[in-house]
């Protein structure tokens, strides 16, 4: 068979032409939209010699097609997954922003979505900007943190305060271990795994990115309502003001063995740090939510996450970040974030 000619690219739906086009499917001969279109005709086929032909080259066009849709879909996330270790591996917090400027390049790159992802991103990139500056705001509405009712619900259910305990059993300080490096690592991921999270569901069905950055988005302003009514002081702030034992700085030490950090610009620098916002323990919130709105697509991938949950509420107590209670609190803030937002999903879906 001789190569195809631009007239028979030209016109796909008859018979040779078909044929043709199907040989070169994996070719730069072929584009996207007219692969769309022999996709279409040659599921319709009824001709036996171009079945056969088919047939002897080994060609399924519907498979092709398959194959291609998962690469356009696979290629952007692990780029953003790339992107992103690479960024936390050189002390770089991977803020909304720059992540957003990542996937932006990440869609570019597949094509075809540019317009519908700046549509569906910066409403959200938005309102988190809103959320993080209100957040750094309210150190300033309150001034005396609370430290005593978390020392206390710890004490009460346990006895004694589990960062203490966890440090004194696990950390060595002369030679951090291994386990070290992943509660750290798991800790500075607090923003970009939801991110990453949103980003798979975009691709993969917007209808489920609306309802998890909603329920992200509602979490966190449910979140910030309650740093301004009640600020609470965090495990290692307390230790170093006197009102617990001595915590080990295990992030300082951990963190001085990464790569050389770089600098990317971000406009999170002009926003405030709010150090006591304890209650709820976002780190400890996000990723419950997110396990909620997966188990709701994919219920049995949801358990195969559940070690990241576990190990993030791990990793907050054994680092001195948060107390247990502050981790109990941020899962019933996840719960209620999740109900509010499908309990309106059903009702305007039923309305």
């Amino acid at each position: 068979m001789g190569p195809a000619t631009s007239e028979s690219r030209k016109h796909p739906r008859g018979r040779g032409n078909t044929v043709v086009l199907s040989l070169f499917w994996m070719t730069n001969e072929c584009t996207d939209s007219t692969r769309v279109t022999v996709v279409r005709y040659c599921g319709r086929l009824r001709d036996p010699l171009t079945r056969a032909t088919l047939n002897v080259y080994n060609i399924n066009p519907m498979k092709q097609h398959s194959l291609y849709k998962k690469a356009m879909l696979i290629i952007p996330i692990l780029y953003v997954i790339g992107v992103s270790v690479y960024m936390i591996s050189h002390r770089a917090w991977f803020s909304p922003d720059q992540f957003f400027m990542v996937a932006v390049v990440a869609v570019i790159l597949v094509g075809g979505r540019t317009k519908q992802f700046l549509w569906d991103w910066i409403p959200v990139l938005l309102l988190l900007f809103g959320y993080e500056y209100l957040r750094g705001l309210a150190p300033i509405l309150t001034k005396n943190p609370n430290v005593w009712p978390m020392i206390r619900a710890d004490q009460f259910m346990f006895g004694y305060l589990p960062s203490i305990k966890l440090q004194e059993l696990l950390y060595t300080p002369t030679a951090p271990r291994w386990y070290d490096y992943v509660a750290v690592i798991l800790y500075v991921s607090h923003f970009v795994i939801p991110m990453i999270t949103a980003f798979i569901f975009w691709m993969v069905n917007r209808q489920a990115f609306k309802y998890f950055t909603a329920g992200f988005l509602v979490l966190s302003y449910l979140a910030f309502i309650t740093y301004v009514i009640f600020p609470a002081m965090p495990p290692w702030m307390a230790s170093t003001y006197g009102y617990i034992p001595p915590l080990q700085k295990i992030m300082d030490q951990v963190m001085g063995s990464f790569a050389h950090p770089i600098s990317v610009p971000s406009v999170y620098r002009f926003f405030g740090a709010n150090l006591v916002a304890a209650v709820p323990s976002l780190h400890a919130a996000y990723p419950f939510l997110i396990f909620l709105f997966i188990r709701q697509q994919i219920s049995r991938l949801a358990y195969v996450i559940s070690p990241y949950v576990l190990g993030v509420w791990f990793s907050v107590v054994y680092l001195g970040e948060h107390y247990v209670v502050d981790v109990i609190i941020g899962i019933l803030y996840a719960i209620v974030a999740y109900v509010i937002v499908t309990g309106i999903a059903k009702k305007l879906h039923y309305a």
